[in-house]
C-alpha cells in the first residue's frame, strides 16, 4: 500500500487522519508522528484525548462524579485537599506526575492530624484510581506512597484540679455554665449549643432532655438536627449539683447577645476566651502580663525565679469524656450509661470513654480484696 502524501494547507499547515480524527503540523513528518503516537498511547491502554487533562481539572470532575452526596462542609475540605495537591506538585498534566511526585506530597503532611492525613490519602489514591479506569495513565503513581503517620486527636479525662478550676469559676464567665452541663451531663458541643434551659430541663422530675443539636456541616451559621444517632434524643438524670447551678437561668446556655443561636465563629471565639480566662485565674494574671506584674517584678529583682506558666488545654469533649468517666467510676452500668450517652453501640463507651483513672483501680482492688477476704478468710 503507498504511503500517504500530505497535501499542504491552505493555512500552511499539513493533516493525516486516523478513525475519523484528524493530526496537523507544520510539517508532513510533524503530522504523522503525532497520528503515530495516538497509536502509540491507544496500544498502551490510555485514552490519549485527555493527556492534556490537568491533575486539578479531574480532580474537580472526580468530585462530582464520586462523592456527589457530600455536604458543602465535606465538599468544602475535599476541594482544599485537590488545590493543595495541584499547588505542590507543580505539574500541569495528571499524566507526568508520578510517584516520587505523590511521596514528596505526602511528607509535606508531617506533623498534621492523623484524621486529616488519612482523608488525604484517600482523595489522592481515589483520584488516581479512577484516573487509571479513565485511561488518563496506566498506573497508579499513589499506590505504594506513604504517608506521615500524624498525631492522634486523644481526648481525656480532665484532672481533679481541672474540674475544680471548671466548677469554682463557672459563675464568672459567659462559657461557664455551658462547660458545667456538658461536665456534668456528657453533652456533645451541638447538643449544649441547642441546649434551652426552659425547654429542656424538668427540675420537678431531676431530668434533662435532650431533643436535637446543632451542627455546622452545612456552614458557620450551623443548623438545628435531630442528633447524631438513633440515640440522641435522651433523658439523662439532673444532678442536684447541675441543678442548683442551672436555677435562675432561662433560654439557650450560650448565645449571641441577640439570644440566637452561635455561629461557629462565635463560638470558636467564645470558647478561646474561656481558656484564657481559665489561664488566668490559674496563673493570677493574664499571659501577656506574665513577667510584667508588680509582684514577678519583685521576684527577678530579688533574683527568683517566676512560677512557672500553666497552660490550659481543654478540648470541648473532653467535657463529655470526663462525664462518661465519671459515671463509669461511680460503677453505672454500661447499658445505662450508654442510654445516657446517647450512643447506638455501648462498645463505644468501652473501647474511648471508659478510661480507668488510678482512683477506679484503687477502688476496683479494695473490693477484690474485701471479697476475697470475706470469702476465703478463716
Amino acid at each position: 500500500m503507498p504511503r500517504q502524501k500530505l497535501i499542504e494547507r491552505s493555512d500552511g499547515r499539513y493533516a493525516c487522519k486516523y478513525n475519523g480524527k484528524f493530526f496537523y503540523g507544520k510539517t508532513p513528518e510533524e503530522a504523522k508522528a503525532k497520528r503515530q503516537n495516538y497509536i502509540n498511547d491507544l496500544g498502551l491502554g490510555y485514552n490519549p484525548d485527555m493527556s492534556t487533562v490537568t491533575f486539578l481539572e479531574y480532580g474537580y470532575d472526580w468530585l462530582d462524579a464520586y462523592r456527589s452526596s457530600c455536604n458543602t462542609k465535606q465538599r468544602r475540605q475535599y476541594e482544599n485537599i485537590i488545590q493543595d495537591a495541584a499547588r505542590a506538585m507543580k505539574k500541569s498534566y495528571i499524566r507526568t506526575i508520578t510517584a516520587t511526585d505523590i511521596q514528596k506530597l505526602y511528607n509535606t503532611l508531617n506533623g498534621m492530624s492523623k484524621s486529616y492525613i488519612d482523608k488525604y490519602r484517600t482523595t489522592i489514591r481515589g483520584i488516581f484510581r479512577a484516573a487509571v479506569q479513565d485511561g488518563i495513565i496506566v498506573r497508579n503513581p499513589a499506590e505504594l506512597a506513604q504517608t506521615p503517620k500524624g498525631t492522634a486527636g486523644e481526648h481525656r479525662y480532665l484532672d481533679p484540679w481541672e474540674q475544680d478550676l471548671i466548677v469554682q469559676t463557672y459563675k464568672d464567665h459567659d462559657f461557664g455554665l455551658f462547660a458545667m452541663v456538658m461536665l456534668f451531663a456528657g453533652l456533645r458541643r451541638g447538643e449544649a449549643l441547642y441546649f434551652d434551659i426552659d425547654r429542656d430541663v424538668d427540675f420537678d422530675k431531676k431530668v434533662i432532655h435532650v431533643r436535637g443539636a446543632v451542627t455546622f456541616s452545612e456552614g458557620i451559621q450551623g443548623s438545628v438536627s435531630e442528633g447524631k444517632t438513633e440515640a440522641a434524643n435522651r433523658t439523662i438524670p439532673l444532678s442536684d449539683f447541675l441543678a442548683e447551678a442551672l436555677k435562675d437561668h432561662h433560654g439557650l446556655l450560650l448565645s449571641k447577645q441577640d439570644g440566637s443561636m452561635m455561629s461557629l465563629m462565635s463560638f470558636t471565639r467564645k470558647y478561646q476566651s474561656y481558656i484564657t480566662f481559665l489561664e488566668t485565674k490559674l496563673n493570677g494574671c493574664h499571659k501577656r502580663w506574665y513577667g510584667k506584674t508588680r509582684e514577678h517584678k519583685e521576684l527577678l529583682k530579688e533574683g527568683k525565679k517566676l512560677p512557672p506558666w500553666k497552660n490550659i488545654h481543654i478540648r470541648c469533649h473532653d467535657f463529655r469524656v470526663t462525664f462518661c468517666t465519671m459515671c463509669y467510676n461511680a460503677g453505672i452500668p454500661i447499658k445505662t450509661l450508654q442510654a445516657w450517652m446517647g450512643h447506638a453501640d455501648a462498645t463505644m463507651i468501652m473501647s474511648v470513654y471508659a478510661k480507668l483513672t488510678a482512683e477506679k483501680e484503687q477502688f476496683d482492688a479494695t473490693k477484690l480484696n474485701d471479697f476475697t477476704n470475706s470469702r476465703f478468710a478463716h
